[in-house]
């Protein structure tokens, strides 16, 4: 794995003696001249390289070097929207930033930030705003709102922060600067993202299917025909049992509706071919399968799900992120009962 380290500090050093007599103006000269070359690395062309000095920027020196990940499956920075009570369920993140540069907004538009550009979002947070020296990362007043994640991985640590409705209750003066800062933080990391974008198309592909209770029979239901599993299979798997509802026929559960599953299935090329030629090239839409409903999605995955076996979504009822085990092989069977 390639790191990158932003290091801006100054190396001074102190002039010797001169033996010879030097005029004030060649001294001078040969003085700068030496502390650019103790001041600047050029940046590694080695792609092998663990660790690299850069000095991509050119004002506003940071008090502290920078360490990350460049490798283009790493994420530095991702942030998501939700987990209010009656929130709503989100896919994917808002923003995935990797090492290399390239972004995506949610899952289904694809940019890339140049080295020069994303050392300095990263200089941003990590020395204007200060984010990783925060004494507080939970700035959520009203647990039941939404409200905007945003997870790093930079200098060797892991943080998440929540950004919410906030300063409802007296709060310290430093709580409220680090509210202001985060958010500040926040904006930066949105504006940083202006370059042209492209559609996003995921190799991989994960099926999400919950069992439902108010199908469009306005339009023609295809009954499910991969033999290779069931829909009621995956439906249990992912979503678990529905449990049995006495008192109405609408026994609808919040699990791919407003919360996220408890598991996923990776698609083969051939399941993903068989799939998406009976959805239309759709990206969701329904099944029957033996008298059954059966809403399913089909979840492009990112550069770096398939790799950690992981889908990053949010939902409702969520106070912070975790991810949604991938599966890569054979369904379990359905148990019968909750």
């Amino acid at each position: 794995m390639s790191f990158h380290m932003i290091d801006q500090s100054i190396h001074r050093s102190t002039g010797m003696k001169a033996t010879n007599r030097i005029s004030t103006g060649v001294s001078i000269l040969l003085f700068g001249i030496l502390l650019v070359a103790c001041t600047s690395s050029p940046p590694s062309t080695n792609p092998s390289s663990q660790h690299n000095s850069s000095s991509n920027i050119t004002s506003n020196s940071p008090i502290q070097p920078i360490t990350y990940s460049t490798h283009p499956h790493d994420v530095l920075i991702r942030t998501f929207y939700g987990g209010g009570l009656y929130g709503s369920l989100s896919f994917g993140p808002n923003i995935s930033i990797y090492g290399d540069g390239t972004y995506l907004l949610g899952i289904d538009r694809q940019g890339k930030l140049s080295t020069k550009d994303l050392q300095q979002l990263l200089y941003r947070i990590v020395d204007t705003y200060g984010l990783l020296n925060f004494h507080q990362r939970q700035f959520a007043d009203i647990q039941d709102q939404d409200a905007t994640f945003l997870e790093l991985a930079l200098n060797g640590k892991q943080i998440e922060f929540m950004y919410g409705s906030f300063g409802n209750q007296p709060e310290s003066t430093q709580a409220m600067d680090e509210y202001h800062r985060l958010e500040k933080a926040l904006k930066a990391i949105t504006e940083a993202l202006h370059g042209p974008t492209q559609p996003y198309r995921g190799t991989s592909v994960a099926l999400l299917a919950r069992q439902t209770f108010s199908p469009d029979l306005t339009k023609t239901i295809p009954q499910w025909s991969l033999p290779d599993f069931s829909l009621s299979q995956v439906a249990v798997y992912e979503c678990g049992v529905i449990p049995t509802d006495e008192t109405s026929r609408n026994a609808e559960i919040g699990c791919l509706n407003y919360t996220i599953p408890k598991n996923a299935l990776l698609l083969t090329e051939s399941q993903l071919k068989a799939i998406k030629a009976q959805l239309q090239n759709q990206q969701q839409g329904t099944f029957s399968e033996r008298g059954i409903y059966y809403s399913v999605f089909l979840r492009p995955l990112l550069p770096d799900e398939l790799i950690n076996k992981t889908l990053a979504m949010f939902g409702s009822a969520q106070g912070g992120f975790q991810g949604v085990t991938l599966l890569v092989g054979k369904v379990p069977p359905a148990p019968t009962s909750a």
